[in-house]
Order: structure tokens, then sequence, then C-alpha cells
């Protein structure tokens, strides 16, 4: 490291410590962004999808194009029964190439004047003196020890330095989603949309997937499900099982895996000079696993309410709490909405699941009109009160 003291210390590089540590740069405050491994960006543990091209651009940009894999224009989702759901949704997201996105967002952090230091991983972390937390730090050099006015913890799920601060992080196995990605040479499924089995005729408490990589000519498939109570066949035999059968000539270059937070916002993940960000702090959807997106506002809000504390000399988790706050009502909210959904689906026996797809369906097919309830009134009527009923 440069310096023995900076005003912010970013755990993680990330698309929320990136962001994070690039806004607080460009607002002249001194930042050290630190990342355990040696390659930003690599090895790829996700499904790459995030969100639209433009909101890429337009709050987190510039973004080089290479990054870009593929726009999307839809989601399909084959469910049980045979109810199959075509959602087109022009420029809906896009499909990354992690591998060179988490180093463009890393490189746009430096450019505005973070250090950046790869091969550097956080392990251990003071209490806060007053002034700064004291953090150690293991590189290829040794141990070496910075104080930071305040770290951001961006390093992913059941955040080390989050718990070593005494932030309860740990995931639940009932709100913890295994999952693996195959990458499979040529594109399996249509060019510009996500494709997904989900249900009891598939995974009914989790997902496969088909996500197509156009510009290097690969498919991104897997497979995911809740952590089961008892052990069976893990993810990695579900998952190529499933290639298998739907694309039995499917030519397999390389299998990732990981743990997926699907519980929503942690409920606290602030402390005195410290507040955790993307996936520490579990901001995914719910549903999905995705995290991208909801990362990076999180880096961008915690860069505003961090910036704001360090120029009036405020970080304490009371005042922090204002992120936490702002996270909600930015993703968190919606969030729980999607969580209760998975939950209530999950929750049906198939003939039910299978009806509640054909409402689905129908909406799709009356271009998301509320006057779809018309041709099936008593069926919507009837999910809609078991709904708002659910706990």
């Amino acid at each position: 490291m440069k310096r023995t003291e900076y005003d912010v210390l970013v755990v993680g590089a990330g698309p929320a410590g990136s962001v994070a540590a690039r806004n607080l740069a460009r607002s002249g405050h001194s930042v050290l962004l630190i990342e355990k491994r040696e390659r930003i960006g690599f090895p790829v543990r996700c499904g790459e999808a995030s969100t639209k091209l433009d909101s890429l651009q337009q709050e987190f940009g510039p973004i080089d194009l290479n990054c870009i894999e593929t726009e999307l224009n839809g989601l399909y989702v084959y469910g049980p029964g045979g109810v199959e759901l075509d959602a087109a949704i022009p420029n809906v997201g896009v499909m990354l190439n992690r591998e060179k996105f988490d180093p463009c967002l890393a490189r746009l952090a430096e450019n505005a004047g973070a250090e950046v230091e790869t091969f550097a991983r956080a392990s251990a972390i003071g209490e806060d003196d007053g002034n700064f937390r004291t953090v150690s730090i293991v590189t290829s050099r040794g141990t070496e020890t910075i104080k930071a006015r305040m770290v951001i913890a961006a390093d992913g799920v059941e955040s080390r330095i989050g718990r070593l601060a005494g932030i309860v992080s740990e995931m639940k196995p009932s709100t913890t989603c295994t999952g693996v990605d195959i990458e499979v040479e040529g594109i399996l499924t249509r060019p510009d949309y996500l494709t997904f089995w989900q249900g009891r005729d598939f995974i009914n408490d989790g997902y496969i997937w088909s996500f197509p990589k156009l510009k290097s000519n690969v498919t991104n498939f897997g497979a995911g499900f809740l952590i089961p109570p008892k052990k069976g066949e893990d993810i990695e035999e579900i998952a190529l099982k499933y290639l298998k059968k739907f694309f039995p000539d499917a030519k397999v270059n390389k299998v990732v895996g990981g743990l997926i937070p699907v519980s929503g916002n942690l409920e606290h993940y602030v402390k005195d000079r410290l507040l955790l960000a993307g996936d520490a702090a579990h901001h995914t959807n719910p549903l999905t696993g995705g995290g991208i997106a909801s990362a990076m506002r999180a880096g961008q809000i915690a860069a505003e309410v961090v910036g704001a504390g360090l120029d009036s000399g405020d970080l304490s988790a009371r005042y922090l709490h204002v992120y936490e706050k702002r996270c909600m009502e930015r993703f968190g909210k919606e969030h729980l909405k999607i969580m209760k959904f998975r939950r209530f689906l999950l929750a049906l026996p198939r003939e039910e699941q299978i009806q509640v797809y054909e409402l689905i369906r129908a909406f799709l097919k009356n271009g998301k009109s509320k006057f779809f309830v018309r041709k099936m009134p008593l069926k919507f009527l009837k999910y809609a009160f078991r709904f708002l009923k659910f706990k």
C-alpha cells in the first residue's frame, strides 16, 4: 500500500466495491480498494445477467462495450404442466462478461483516484477508536496494517470482515441457494432471451437456466436450488443431468459453483465506521439470485452516505443506518415482495401451481393489461386472496 491511512478502505473489487470506491474517490476522498484474488473478476461465479444497458451506462458508465455479450429482449419460462411463458421485454437487460466487466469497474475506480491492490486479503479488523478502524491486510509482501476512517465490506456471502466486526451475516439453509454454472460451447436457446425451467416438473425450489453469451458463442447453463434438509444428489450432478437431457450434444467448457443468499437484505449490516454491500449484505433477488445491479446500486448509495459522513465527521452506526434505509427503499422492499411470491409459489401443489402459471401466461398474452382478469376472474381472485393472506 502507498500509505498507512485512508479515508475509506473498500474490501472486495466486485461490482459493489468498485462502484463505491470510484464514487468516493471522485469526491476527493483517499480510497484503497483491495481484492483477495490475483485477478479481478476471475473466477466467475454467477450467471452474468444484469440490468439494461442504458441503466449501466447512465448510472455506472462509461462501460466498455466489450464487456457486453448480449442485449436481452425477453424471458422464456418452461413451467409445470407444459405451461410456457413468453415475456417479450425489449432491452430488459444484458449478459455480461464478468472477466471483463469487473476489471472495467475497478479501472474506473482507479482512474478516479482510488488505489487498487490485488492479491490482498483483509485478515483482521479492529474496533472503532474514535477516528479510525485498523485493518490487517495479507499481501504477497507480508501482512500490512492500515488505518481507515471508514470500511466498506463488499467481500461476498457471509462477509468475513462483517463477521469479524460482529455483524451477523451467516446464511440460513432455508434462504440459501446452492448453484452451479456450466459454460457450454455455442448458443443453446433463443439468443436474445434468458430461458428458465422452473416448477414441480423441474426444480421446484430453484430453477434451471440458459443464458446466451453471443460474442463469445457460449451459453451459461446452470441450476440452483435451496440447500436441502437431507443429503441427496448435489447441484452439479443435477445440472449436468438436465444439460444432457435437454441438450445431449452440448460440449462443456468449464463448471463453477457457489452459494447465493436469497433471504432479502440482512436486517442490520452497519456498525460504527463499517458497512456491508452487495452479496455481503444479501443484496440479491430472492427469486432469481441475481445481484449485480443491486450490488452496484448499494455501492452507489454507500458512497453517497459515507461521503456525507466523512464531510460531517459522523460515521456512527446510528448515522449509517440511513444507508440501510435507502437500500431498503431502492430495492429491498421489492426483494421482500419477490421473496413472498417465491415462497407462495413453491408451497403450491402441482395442479395449483399450473393454474398460477396459466394466470401469468394470460397476463403476458394480454399485453400485461389488467383486463386479462375478465377471462378468468374467479381463478385470479382465488389466488390473489390466498397470496395476500400468505405468511
